[in-house]
């Protein structure tokens, strides 16, 4: 991986990271994160070069998009999370997609048993009187954490497109090849 690649997946993890913050601390995700990573994703094309099946990314992106406008015509999502998975599913193709949908999948409901516990063991003057509507009994989920851990575990398991040139210091030759051969079997089974 070249500096400019390792320099654009740096700024791409602060973003998610910081509109993981702002939707804890806010319970809102600013324009700013999804436009943001939709402008980085053209530098991470660039850098890597143009392939054959960037078609796939396009339909990714629009069927994140319309599947989330039903979720938010639902209530079940934010229209903030909308807006930010759907930048995010910009870096993905059909196989990263599903990938990267189980793990925030798998993200939100670890999220959800979390604010869960958390809304019945703390006291009740911190989740009725406190500033953070999230702790409030049937109070809203930052649902945005588990869309920003999910992106970030599926950027870091390889499934973006286009992909970098495999390093001679990839994780395989650092003899790591078994936990990335784990994560990446286990995906493929709960994907298919």
């Amino acid at each position: 991986m070249t500096q400019a690649q390792t320099a654009i997946l740096l700024i791409f993890y602060v973003l998610l990271a910081l509109a993981a913050a702002m939707d804890v601390w806010k319970l809102r995700i600013s324009n700013f994160f999804p436009a943001a990573i939709i402008l980085l994703f053209q530098g991470w094309m660039y850098s890597c070069g143009w392939n054959a099946s960037l078609w796939q990314n396009a339909v990714v992106f629009f069927a994140t998009f319309f599947g989330g406008l039903f979720l938010f015509s639902r209530g079940w999502l934010g229209g903030g999370d909308v807006k930010l998975l759907t930048a995010i599913a910009m870096w993905f193709d059909f196989t990263g997609a599903g990938a990267l949908y189980l793990f925030v999948a798998m993200g939100g409901a670890l999220l959800s048993l979390a604010f869960i516990a958390m809304r019945r063991l703390l006291p009740s003057a911190v989740t009725q009187g406190g500033s953070f509507p999230g702790l409030k009994p049937g109070g809203p989920i930052p649902y945005g954490i588990a869309i920003a851990g999910g992106a970030a575990l599926a950027v870091v398991s390889g499934y973006t497109n286009p992909q970098p040139p495999p390093e001679p210091w990839s994780l395989h030759r650092l003899g790591l090849s078994a936990a990335v051969d784990y994560i990446d079997s286990a995906a493929s089974i709960m994907i298919s």
